[in-house]
């Protein structure tokens, strides 16, 4: 179960490689991501919203709304069991800064090389439907509390933090930090629900 193999889906530095944008473009859209790496799996698909989520972008009004309506579409389509991801346009449309996306990514894509060292396939219990549906609706639950934590200032990052780990693990091959992505989830769900009425009213 905990063996490692002959080697991982994807590390975490070419993940973000694939996230950066090239020197040409003034604007990264989600669809230029999309056409690199949907047949990646999902994963990947879902470290890019919840990354852009946790960086300075994210706190741009409307961003982790956006961000979380897209996390919430891709993990129901694993939930459904969907082989390849989909989106409407209106979310492939959603766009940010290139500029300010390729200098944060400039920035964590050393210490990135770093983690790279911890991340191995292990826990592979983690690949059965059941485990991977924890996650799924793990997601579903963190893509919906970022909507309203939008009114809460930095209050969708612990969501957000907590799908991007479980995409890395989910990329990776690494069930074991899948897992602590869906511990960090639940303390999000928790933290979400008691500041929550005091952001509506």
């Amino acid at each position: 179960m905990w063996a490692k193999t002959a080697g991982r889906s994807m590390t975490l530095s070419e993940l973000l490689t694939k996230m950066q944008p090239r020197a040409s473009q003034d604007l990264f859209y989600f669809a230029d991501f999309w056409e690199v790496m949907e047949k990646r799996g999902f994963g990947p698909m879902l470290a890019l919203p919840s990354f852009i989520a946790c960086t300075p972008i994210g706190a741009i009004p409307g961003i982790p709304s956006l961000t979380g309506v897209t996390i919430l579409l891709i993990a129901l389509q694993i939930l459904l069991g969907s082989r390849h991801p989909w989106l409407p346009q209106k979310v492939m449309d959603i766009h940010c800064d290139a500029d300010q996306l390729r200098n944060i990514v400039k920035k964590i894509k050393p210490h990135a090389e770093k983690i790279d060292r911890f991340l191995i396939p292990r826990c592979f219990f983690m690949r059965q439907p059941v485990f991977r549906s924890l996650i799924a609706l793990n997601c579903v639950g963190c893509g919906l509390v970022m909507i309203p934590l939008e009114l809460i200032p930095l209050m969708g990052f612990i969501p957000a933090l907590a799908v991007l780990i479980m995409a890395v693990g989910m990329a990776t091959d690494d069930g074991a930090v899948a897992l602590i992505g869906v511990t960090i989830s639940i303390f999000g769900f928790v933290l979400g629900f008691e500041h929550l009425p005091g952001a509506i009213s």
